[in-house]
C-alpha cells in the first residue's frame, strides 16, 4: 500500500500551547495509529520566540511546501488557519500549493474569525473569499462556522465540511457512575483551563466567586492558564479570596487531565470561542461544564442536558449557575453522564481522525466534494 504523505502547516506546530497545538498533539498519533499508510509531519509557520522572528519561520515553512512538492514528498497540505495575521500567511500557502497542484484542506480554527472578517472593507472581504475558494476543501469546527462560511461568505456547501475537535477518552473505571466519587461531602472543586483573560471570561469568574451568592457556599477554585497571572493574583488578594482560589499558571496536558479528574465543574464563560478543547476534555472526564453559547460550543453543550449555558458577560447568571450545581450534586451527576455520552458519540479523537482520514483519501484520489 502506497504511503500517503500529509503535511500540517500550523502556527506554533506541536509546541503551541493553544487549542490548535493540543488538537494536533491528539490527532496526529491517532491518524497514524488508525491508518498506518498515512505519514504525517507538522511544519511550524509561526515559530517560538519573539514576533520579529516570525517571518523567517514562515519563509522556512513556505520553502518546506515547495521542496516537499517538488520532490514528491507531499500528497496533501492540511493548513490550519486562525484569524488576523494567520489569514495572510495561510492564504499564501494555499495559493502556492494550488499552483503546485497539491490538494489543500484549509482548516479554520480562529475564535475571532467572524470579528476579523467583519472588520474588513468590502474590497478586502471579496478578495478573502476569492482566496478561500482556492482551497480544495474548507473545514470548519462547528455548525455556527459552517453557516457563516457558506451563508455570509458564500463558499459552496459541497466544498465545506464540519470537523469537530476531538480529544482522547481517558478510559476510566466505573464511567457510568462518573461524578459519584466527587460528591463525598467535600467542597465543590471548580476549574478553569487555558488562557486567563477577558476573552475567556476570567473577570466574570472572579466577580461571581466574590459575590454574596457564592461566598457562603462550599467551593474551592483552580484557575489554571497563562496570561496576566500576577495581575489576577493581586485581584484575588483584593477580593479576600486567596485561601479559596489557586492560580498555578500554565499546566501541561498531563497535569490538566489530573486536575479534571479531581474537579466537579469546569468554568469557561468565554466571549469568543471556536470549539474549546478544554470543554471536550471536561465532557470526557465527567466534569460538568458551565459556559456561554458562542462559536461552536452549542454543538457540544446543550443547556440543561449536557451542561449549563449562561449569557456572555453576565457574572450574576454565572454565579447562579455555579450555586445551582454546588447545591445539587445529583444534577452534577446527571449532566456529567449526559455529557459523557455525547462525547463518546461525537467528540472522541478517533471519530475526528476517521473523518479527516476519509477526506484525505478522497482529495488525494482527486475528488473535491466532501460528502461522506
Amino acid at each position: 500500500m502506497r504511503t500517503l504523505k500529509i503535511t500540517h502547516f500550523s502556527p506554533g506546530g506541536l509546541r503551541a500551547r493553544g487549542g490548535i497545538g493540543r488538537f494536533l498533539a491528539y490527532l496526529i498519533p491517532t491518524l497514524q495509529r488508525e491508518d498506518p499508510a498515512l505519514s504525517c509531519r507538522v511544519v511550524d509557520t509561526y515559530g517560538p520566540g519573539p514576533f520579529v522572528l516570525m517571518p523567517f519561520w514562515f519563509a522556512a515553512a513556505l520553502f518546506q511546501l515547495v521542496w516537499q512538492a517538488s520532490w514528491k514528498q507531499l500528497d496533501l497540505a492540511h493548513i490550519h488557519m486562525a484569524a488576523f495575521g494567520s489569514v495572510a500567511r495561510k492564504l499564501v500557502l494555499v495559493a502556492v500549493a494550488s499552483q503546485l497542484r497539491i490538494p489543500v484542506l484549509l482548516h479554520l480554527h480562529g475564535a475571532d474569525m467572524v470579528e476579523f472578517v467583519d472588520s474588513l472593507s468590502p474590497f478586502w472581504r471579496r478578495l478573502l473569499c476569492r482566496w478561500l475558494n482556492k482551497a480544495t476543501v474548507l473545514a470548519v469546527i462547528g455548525q455556527y462556522w459552517y453557516e457563516y462560511v457558506t451563508g455570509t461568505l458564500g463558499i459552496p456547501k459541497d466544498r465545506v465540511v464540519i470537523i469537530h475537535n476531538g480529544v482522547p477518552d481517558p478510559v476510566r473505571t466505573a464511567m457510568d457512575s462518573i461524578g459519584a466519587t466527587k460528591t463525598d461531602g467535600r467542597d465543590c472543586q471548580l476549574l478553569a483551563l487555558g488562557e486567563l483573560g477577558s476573552r475567556k471570561g476570567t473577570p466574570e469568574i472572579l466577580t461571581a466567586l466574590a459575590s454574596s451568592v457564592l461566598r457562603p457556599r462550599p467551593w474551592f477554585a483552580i484557575l489554571a492558564g497563562n496570561g496576566p497571572v500576577a495581575d489576577y493574583r493581586l485581584e484575588i488578594e483584593r477580593l479576600g479570596l486567596t485561601d479559596r482560589i489557586n492560580l498555578p499558571g500554565w499546566v501541561e496536558s498531563e497535569q490538566a487531565w489530573r486536575l479534571l479528574s479531581q474537579s466537579d465543574v469546569l468554568l469557561l464563560p468565554s466571549r469568543l470561542e471556536g470549539l474549546p478543547v478544554a470543554i471536550l476534555e471536561a465532557m470526557a472526564a465527567g466534569v460538568v461544564v458551565i459556559t456561554t453559547p458562542v462559536g461552536a460550543i452549542p454543538d457540544a453543550i446543550v443547556d440543561g442536558e449536557t451542561g449549563l449555558l449562561v449569557p456572555v458577560g453576565d457574572a450574576l447568571a454565572l454565579g447562579a449557575a455555579i450555586a445551582r450545581l454546588i447545591d445539587d450534586p445529583a444534577l452534577r451527576i446527571q449532566l456529567a453522564g449526559s455529557a459523557r455520552q455525547r462525547f463518546k458519540e461525537r467528540f472522541t479523537i478517533e471519530h475526528t481522525a476517521d473523518k479527516i482520514r476519509k477526506i484525505y483519501r478522497r482529495l488525494i484520489a482527486g475528488h473535491s466534494e466532501v460528502s461522506l
